[in-house]
């Protein structure tokens, strides 16, 4: 029989065991947000950047990540990230309802059309996910093919939405042919 040792003074050997525990997990989850950064953006290299101003306001600096055999045509077939660096706050709300109606306006450019049903369910997703975001944040969206979105806030993730129309409609306001941002688009993808 193997001797047992004695608990510290005033703690239960299960308590010992949970608190062990808890300090275990704790520093695996503290490290949990880099790694899935850093594994999400491994091997994609800077394509393009661009400066976006709105009446001469900077609102932010993006810059899009892409892997060697990149396909603008197919941007949404490819791992990507496409990072914002904020130049003034914002409310997670109002970047959700911005994302949105530039959603809806690229659908409706694109023939495909608006789904009213499916844009309500895509805002209370992306709803819950965004963030307020303060002058320097960067808030990122990587491209998960065939999948969908995950967002991350300066390398923190937030959540990811699988639903791979979305991915490629919330992408696309940036991405896309037919973008309201024709110079941005350009930009990113270095054309």
């Amino acid at each position: 029989m193997t001797p047992q040792r004695p608990s510290p003074p005033g703690l239960s050997r299960r308590q010992c065991v949970w608190a062990g525990l808890a300090l275990t997990c704790g520093s695996l989850w503290a490290q949990t947000p880099a790694v899935a950064w850093r594994e999400s953006v491994a091997g994609l290299n800077t394509r393009g950047t661009h400066h976006f101003r709105y009446w001469g306001l900077s609102i932010y600096h993006a810059e899009l990540q892409v892997a060697p055999g990149f396909d603008a045509a197919r941007f949404v077939q490819h791992r990507l990230a496409l990072t914002m660096r904020y130049s003034r706050a914002f409310t997670g709300s109002a970047l959700t309802e911005s994302s949105l109606k530039e959603m809806q306006g690229l659908a409706d450019r694109s023939a495909r059309g608006w789904n009213a049903a499916q844009g309500a369910a895509w805002r209370q997703q992306l709803g819950a996910l965004m963030p307020d975001v303060n002058s320097g944040d960067r808030l990122s969206a990587v491209n998960l093919p065939g999948r969908g979105v995950a967002l991350f806030l300066n390398q923190a993730p937030l959540g990811h939405l699988d639903d791979p129309v979305f991915a490629e409609g919330f992408l696309g306001v940036w991405l896309s042919p037919q973008t309201p941002q024709p110079a941005m688009r350009q930009a990113l993808l270095a054309t």
